[in-house]
């Protein structure tokens, strides 16, 4: 690939990436997870409930994407990103306005966060990768690194967006502000910017989307690579999507005041943004799996560093750590469906792909949660994080070289 293709691409498709990086922001795996570590306080002070049954609402939302992956998938093929993004927009507003009106039974709050996966499956990673995975080809992991950078953005903004609520009028304020914010803010940005099926930009001058070539959906089923991408991300998930919720409780127990701890949480942020830019300009020119495992070792010892007193300024850089770890995954993902499995049926091997992502992030903070009510600390599961984050960096490793075409059927 030349730079002038690039460089094309980026003029038809600038405003895309920039779409997605704000869109990106409220979908239904990242947002509960960012932000339901602020909840947990007030809705023990109000209900009584533990700290394992509150994160038990994760697996309610990150873990019926069992479910919202295959349907995002599936809306993609039948009524196009531009309304499947639209109504997982809807979908996901109404949810969180309707969290905002629980009381004190529990099966209230998990009922709000599987409507979140259920009804708000359009605005998925699935969706929002296939728009950019389309429409990139020389450089598609940038544009994926960029674009999908959106999570680290809701890392750092939304438990700010959180704290503000709660401080204007308590947690169900700020249920009501993150509705607001995904129906009032980013529905319409999207339903201006997103283009018509089949078109680089909305308005002004259409250009065809170039041919899709790749495997048919039922030979990647029988190819040991979607199993070992499938693996790999579910146990890099279940370390990063234990860990990323629970945090917040974890550093207050370390005696950090809540201020300094969502100032962690930022710290996180920012380099889940950093870290998918990095990633992904560095996938387009050297093997991804390789960069994967630079990225997560170290990831894995932050994870034990976590489990010492080791202070402010030591927690900081250990959440930077696996703030790239974070950032990295989602659009790794991503790039290797396309560089392994081509874009034929891209949405479908991605919707599939990410039941994986779906079930190991969605079981994750259950587990922590529930660990810690019987251990009554999180060393056990950090330690057991760092394992699971050597894990996926093996798995990735063993995928071997990329196919010379992506429409090979042939398992290797």
């Amino acid at each position: 690939m030349t730079g002038g293709a690039s460089l094309a691409e980026w003029r038809h498709n600038w405003h895309l990436v920039l779409l997605t990086v704000i869109g990106i922001t409220c979908v239904p795996t990242t947002l509960p997870v960012y932000t339901i570590g602020l909840f947990v306080t007030p809705l023990q002070a109000d209900f009584g409930w533990s700290r394992g049954a509150i994160q038990g609402a994760i697996l309610c939302s990150t873990g019926l994407g069992l479910a919202g992956g295959p349907i995002a998938g599936w809306l993609v093929q039948r009524i196009g990103l531009k309304r499947a993004i639209l109504s997982g927009l809807i979908g996901m507003g109404c949810a969180l306005a309707l969290a905002a009106t629980i009381s004190g039974s529990l099966w209230h709050l998990y009922l709000a966060y599987a409507l979140i996966a259920l009804i708000g499956a359009g605005t998925s990673a699935v969706t929002w990768s296939c728009l950019i995975a389309e429409r990139f080809s020389a450089s598609r992991g940038l544009a994926l690194g960029i674009a999908l950078s959106g999570s680290g953005l809701s890392a750092a903004l939304m438990p700010r967006l959180v704290m503000l609520g709660m401080e204007w009028g308590g947690w169900r304020t700020a249920y009501l502000l993150l509705a607001g914010f995904a129906l009032l803010i980013i529905l319409p940005l999207c339903a201006w910017v997103l283009p018509r099926e089949g078109q680089y930009a909305s308005g002004g001058t259409a250009a065809p989307l170039p041919a899709r070539s790749g495997m048919p959906l039922g030979a990647v089923l029988r190819d040991r690579r979607f199993w070992l991408i499938g693996a790999s991300t579910a146990a890099i998930y279940l370390a990063v999507g234990g860990l990323i919720p629970n945090l917040v409780p974890a550093l207050g127990d370390r005696g950090l005041p809540l201020a300094e701890a969502v100032t962690i949480m930022g710290i996180l942020g920012g380099a889940i943004i950093a870290g998918r830019i990095i990633v992904g300009l560095l996938i387009d020119h050297v093997w991804a799996p390789l960069i994967a495992t630079i990225i997560l070792l170290p990831a894995a010892g932050a994870c034990l560093l976590m489990t010492s007193d080791a202070g402010f300024a030591a927690y900081a850089v250990a959440a930077a750590l696996l703030g790239a770890a974070t950032g990295m995954e989602f659009d790794m993902l991503g790039f290797l469906v396309a560089r392994y499995f081509g874009l034929a049926d891209f949405a479908r091997i991605y919707g599939r792909l990410y039941m994986f992502v779906a079930a190991a992030a969605g079981t994750a903070p259950l587990a922590y949660g529930a660990l810690y009510d019987h251990l009554r600390s999180y060393d056990i599961a950090f330690t057991l994080s760092a394992l699971l984050l050597a894990v996926g960096a093996a798995g990735l490793l063993a995928l071997g070289r990329y196919p010379v075409d992506p429409a090979e059927v042939k398992a290797v």
